[in-house]
């Protein structure tokens, strides 16, 4: 449970999804790629954001992200693992997705796009590249991006689209916690973990700021995160900035992930 800095006075808010608009924003992430050589990637792309709204369908909106600009920096690893990377991260360049008025990916319209641009990274990398490691990376991410379901918990990581496109809209309390699920990627593959979320102040500026939680396992600290949200409105909400850190714990071995988005 978040301690709440709240003690005499219980605030309440809703958070709703904006129907129509156009926002950028600068995402930044540093998460680990190789965790037995400890190699991190930092990426920070500039995307466009979008949301349209179609009177038919109230419950839902129409998201459009597009990457306009990127940027890699790797702590270490050889060409061909920093090459693999920026390609595979370029299949999201452009994505369609429709959302709940939660904020939750329902599904995902230019899906064959996607496909089609990991058809053409896949062939360029068995042109270029051979042995098992590839191999293997090669049909991971098949996986992937055969199934609309594990392209969504993919593009739902923090370190790609996890923290703009997210199930925050939702009513928030200063003395009680609110729930969210998110995927997070670790050591050992993707987790599903359920975040504790609580306002920690709601101004009459309409600026309200969350902060957020998790554990998994719930009774160990094998994987935390914490995070900050703040939002500009409340009849539509847009995000203004967030912060989320994670951390992996296996034993005395500690890997600590981050990601900022900003809205520009």
């Amino acid at each position: 449970m978040i301690p709440s800095k709240y003690k005499f006075r219980t605030q309440e808010i809703q958070l709703n999804i904006p129907r129509e608009g156009t926002h950028k924003y600068l995402i930044e992430s540093t998460n680990f790629i190789n965790y037995s050589g400890e190699i991190r990637c930092s990426h920070k792309k500039e995307v466009s954001f979008s949301i349209q709204y179609n009177e038919d369908q109230p419950y839902i909106r129409f998201v459009q992200i597009e990457i306009q600009n990127d940027s890699f920096k790797f702590s270490d690893g050889s060409f061909a693992m920093q090459d693999i990377i920026k390609r595979t991260a370029s299949v999201y360049k452009k994505l369609h997705l429709q959302v709940s008025y939660k904020g939750q990916i329902l599904s995902i319209d230019n899906i064959e796009e996607l496909q089609e641009n990991w058809h053409k990274t896949k062939m360029y990398f068995e042109s270029k590249y051979k042995g098992n490691q590839i191999q293997r990376f090669i049909l991971k991410t098949d996986t992937i991006l055969n199934s609309e379901e594990e392209i969504i918990k993919d593009i739902s990581l923090y370190h790609n689209f996890g923290g703009l496109i997210k199930s925050m809209y939702q009513k928030y309390s200063s003395d009680s916690c609110s729930n969210t699920s998110q995927y997070l990627s670790t050591k050992y593959g993707k987790i599903n973990t359920e975040e504790d979320v609580l306002l920690q102040s709601a101004k009459e500026t309409e600026d309200v700021q969350l902060q957020l939680q998790s554990h998994y396992p719930k009774n160990e600290e094998y994987v935390s995160v914490n995070g900050t949200y703040n939002f500009k409105g409340i009849l539509e909400s847009w995000l203004q900035r967030a912060v989320i850190s994670s951390i992996e714990k296996y034993g005395r071995q500690e890997y600590h992930n981050t990601v900022s988005i900003i809205q520009l």
